[in-house]
């Protein structure tokens, strides 16, 4: 399940800044940003709660770039704490 969680963050993270390349920008892009801003909340909700600074910072936010960021911070944070880095580490 958590494998599944993190490859739909991964996903929503690509979508969010695709939609926000400066030349593809358009009215129907922001209805879909916040969509996808709020499958980011849900899965954040999930993962650390609604008192985590990741969950506050995507939900006080408009600015995709600042939700893509949140979304690769966490993806390189959990890519540290995977089970392959800590056998490696071992």
């Amino acid at each position: 399940m958590y494998l599944h969680i993190r490859s739909e963050l991964a996903a929503l993270g690509q979508e969010i800044e695709q939609l926000w390349a400066p030349e593809l920008r358009g009215v129907s892009d922001e209805t879909t940003f916040f969509a996808a801003k709020g499958k980011v909340l849900a899965i954040l909700n999930l993962l650390y709660g609604e008192k985590s600074r990741e969950f506050r910072v995507v939900k006080l936010t408009s600015s995709p770039d600042t939700v893509v960021k949140v979304v690769n911070h966490i993806l390189s944070r959990s890519d540290l704490n995977s089970l392959s880095s800590k056998v490696v580490n071992l």
